[in-house]
């Protein structure tokens, strides 16, 4: 059955979306129709958190993981508050909930962050609870929703988005990360509160039995991602250390530079045939930071999928189409959560 509003409440008042994602904190306060009304965003990590030792920042100590996580609650509930200050007293009290959305894994069931892959030494941290206090404590809604950013994205899509009226479709985000958020018959397709991890797959396992102390690098994500572009650079010898100097590189003719973009256009090639074959999406919506340089691995990663999947499957053969919503569509569909059904 399609994902339906609870009651006739939700379809008016306001709704707050947050994303928390591994470089920033996006927050929106939105309309029952989807339309953004305010924006806030903060960084993820201060910069006194910040560390020119790469060894040490992928190794952060117990005491600044304690104090990353208290530094991001607190600035989702003041984006939250900043959000909120837009409307009057009388409106405020018609804000039905927030929506929380962020990268993966979860546990969407317990509100938990569960060894994050953005935010290092993130083990087990009971996001929900701890917001839900500042919440609280600032004159807020209780009321908050979960959900993996991915999926949320999607959802915004749903809504508002290229995929207004389907059922089955998948939002793949690429950004610091790589998310997919699947909505299978018009429901996350996930269980037990997780699931829905396809950016983590293994892209290349040819040898995977001589390389487990990193399976991060042979994943879609490892391979695909702002961050494993950075990463693949660095491990062979590069000096690139970020995507949008790669991407000057790789315009200006950079051999290195283009089969790094080239090999994450195979993978994500790779995560589309399976996610057609696995599910026969509808749609594809493709939204991130990423979209930034999507000249550079986008139009090439559709290509090779179109021609791959039409090679014996093209029955599954499905259109692969840039967000409506771009960059926005973590933090709306993160607004729609609290009108959808548990």
């Amino acid at each position: 059955m399609p994902i339906k509003p609870k009651s006739s409440k939700l379809l008016k008042g306001y709704t707050i979306g947050l994303d928390l994602g591994g470089t920033k904190v996006a927050a929106a306060l939105v309309d029952a129709n989807g339309k953004i009304l305010k924006e806030s965003t903060v960084k993820t990590v201060p910069p006194h958190l910040l560390d020119s030792d790469p060894k040490k920042s992928n190794n952060p100590s117990a005491k600044d993981v304690k104090a990353h996580i208290a530094y991001v609650v607190k600035a989702m509930a003041d984006a939250t508050e900043d959000c909120a200050s837009e409307l009057s007293k009388k409106e405020k009290s018609q804000i039905v909930g927030l929506g929380l959305a962020s990268a993966g894994p979860l546990n969407i069931g317990r509100g938990e962050i569960v060894d994050s892959s953005n935010l290092k030494g993130w083990k087990r941290v009971p996001i929900v609870n701890l917001l839900r206090k500042q919440a609280v404590k600032r004159g807020l809604t209780d009321n908050i929703v979960f959900q993996n950013d991915a999926i949320a994205a999607s959802l915004g899509e749903g809504w508002i988005g290229v995929a207004k009226n389907k059922q089955t479709y998948v939002g793949v985000t690429v950004g610091t990360g790589i998310g997919t958020g699947v909505i299978l018959n018009g429901q996350p397709a996930q269980s037990q509160g997780m699931g829905s991890e396809w950016g983590h797959i293994i892209a290349d396992s040819l040898n995977l039995s001589k390389a487990l102390a990193t399976p991060y690098d042979r994943e879609v994500e490892g391979i695909a991602s702002g961050t494993g572009l950075v990463r693949r650079a660095q491990s062979k010898g590069l000096s690139f250390t970020s995507v949008h100097q790669m991407a000057a590189f790789a315009r200006d003719g950079d051999r290195d530079a283009q089969a790094l973009f080239h090999e994450s256009a195979e993978a994500l090639a790779g995560l589309f045939y399976s996610l057609s074959l696995g599910f026969n999406p509808e749609v594809f919506a493709v939204s991130g930071g990423m979209l930034a340089v999507k000249d550079l691995f986008l139009p090439q990663a559709i290509d090779l999928y179109n021609r791959a999947i039409s090679v014996k499957y093209p029955s599954f053969k499905k259109p692969i189409k840039v967000s409506k919503l771009g960059v926005k569509a973590g933090v709306i569909g993160a607004a729609r959560l609290p009108r959808l059904e548990a």
